[in-house]
């Protein structure tokens, strides 16, 4: 190609603010629904990230690679791979785990209309995921970061010294000449988003002691995903849930997953009860640790089929705008329950892992 090779031009920012989600809140295989990066306010009403395509390329085999990458810092002066894994439900697209990377093919539409968008995820790790990321990938380079602190293990550092809560996004043109190999790319077409900053909301006049349960309620066949966060928890010791019958000595388990030191998941069950009692029926959760119980909480079920954070929209909507610090809006996808309650425990849950 003789022409001067132009770069790709972005016409459709991600937002500048985010709210990380770890996987069990993004989870398909538990019918969970997939959460994508959202555009920043553009001309155009677009709702994901979107470049433009220099017209200059015409090739079918094309692909625009879209990494996660660090912010260069004085601490950090250099670019990293991201380790926070990002993802897309969109077939034919080549996934490189490894280096944090999607190739997205361009269709001859998109070609035409020179322009793609990009339905991309973003998942948060886990404490226990980032201590097993002992290094970062250098961007374009095939070599590693050096070691900036003692401990390799201590996500707690790894987050502050390479600033975890913020991240950019890297469009590039890549062609693909072999199909055993991934694409190649054109890094003079290189563009770099804005900065992506999550949002945090640190705790005011709160009683630690609190167990934080959400959402209150559910359907009444189950299924519903919980998250709570548990101040006496520990880690160390095997931890059950029980859905009690208020009407009997009988009680069910059922499976729980850690999401961090404080922070639980779980799927309800069917309610214990039958019949409905006027369509809903308080059940008490209790939770053990080395068969001592450490909290309880009351659970409603409701026998009537519908979205239940449908009904807390608004009121929900309202808190996140009140909360934004001056930000249009919170989160890079539409604010629900679970939104609220981990904006307010982020930061006491990073604390704790320390």
């Amino acid at each position: 190609m003789g022409e001067l090779i132009l770069p790709l031009r972005i016409v459709a920012e991600p937002k500048p603010s985010h709210r990380e989600r770890y996987l069990c809140e993004m989870d398909p295989s538990r019918n969970k629904s997939q959460r994508f990066i959202r555009a920043d306010s553009n001309l155009e009403n677009l709702d994901y990230p979107t470049i433009e395509i220099p017209k200059q390329w015409v090739s079918d085999k094309l692909y625009i690679r879209v990494t996660l990458i660090t912010v260069w810092s004085d601490q950090v002066p250099v670019i990293c791979i991201h380790p926070y894994p990002i993802d897309t439900p969109e077939s034919n697209v080549i996934k490189d785990p490894e280096r944090n990377t999607l190739y997205f093919p361009i269709s001859q539409d998109e070609l035409n209309r020179g322009r793609k968008s990009f339905r991309i995820s973003l998942r948060k790790l886990t404490q226990q995921e980032l201590r097993n990321c002992t290094s970062l990938w250098l961007l374009n380079k095939d070599e590693k970061d050096i070691q900036r602190f003692s401990d390799s293990r201590d996500a707690r550092k790894f987050i502050e010294v390479y600033q975890l809560g913020k991240s950019k996004l890297i469009f590039s043109i890549a062609d693909r000449f072999q199909a055993s190999v991934l694409p190649v790319i054109y890094d003079t077409t290189s563009v770099y988003s804005q900065i992506m900053t999550a949002s945090t909301c640190s705790t005011t006049n709160e009683n630690d002691s609190v167990v934080k349960c959400v959402p209150q309620k559910g359907q009444w066949q189950g299924g519903d995903e919980i998250l709570m966060v548990v101040p006496k928890l520990d880690k160390r010791r095997t931890c059950k849930v029980y859905f009690e019958n208020p009407s009997s000595n009988e009680k069910e388990e059922v499976n729980v997953e850690f999401v961090d030191l404080k922070t639980i998941a779980f799927t309800t069950p069917p309610c214990p009860l039958k019949t409905p009692d006027n369509g809903k029926k308080e059940i008490p959760i209790a939770i053990t640790q080395s068969g001592e119980e450490i909290a309880r909480v009351s659970f409603c079920y409701e026998s009537f089929d519908k979205c239940l954070n449908c009904n807390n929209a608004s009121l929900f909507a309202a808190l996140a705008d009140s909360n934004m610090d001056g930000q249009s809006s919170m989160s890079t996808t539409c604010f629900d329950e679970r939104d609220h309650f981990f904006r307010n425990h982020n930061v006491q849950s990073e604390s704790d892992s320390s």
